[in-house]
């Protein structure tokens, strides 16, 4: 595999397939950890393999956590280049109108 490559695992189909319900809305861990149903131990080392693959960029909120009385979040959008990569992706595993390994 090449450096913009990621092996197509479950977690990486599901948070791909999330993601391009609106490609443009970022999300943070949380919203993709609830939207795709992925444990953080799963989820967190996907992230950093698509963000390393320029599939995704992130970023932290920019807030006080003091005033905000909450830790800061990272925020995921996928890039141009991930959003090509997802619909490729997922085109590969789409089974009459259901990804295959949702079945």
């Amino acid at each position: 595999m090449g450096d913009t490559e990621i092996r197509a695992s479950g977690p990486v189909l599901k948070i791909l397939k999330l993601m391009l319900e609106n490609p443009a809305k970022k999300l943070s861990g949380a919203d993709i950890s609830g939207g795709a149903k992925i444990g953080s131990g799963t989820l967190y080392p996907a992230l950093q393999r698509m963000e390393r693959a320029a599939w995704l960029t992130s970023a932290w909120e920019d807030i006080d956590p003091s005033a905000a009385g909450r830790p800061r979040r990272r925020y995921y959008r996928l890039s141009a280049l991930g959003q090509k990569k997802a619909l490729e992706l997922l085109g590969e595993f789409q089974f009459e109108g259901a990804l295959a390994w949702s079945l």
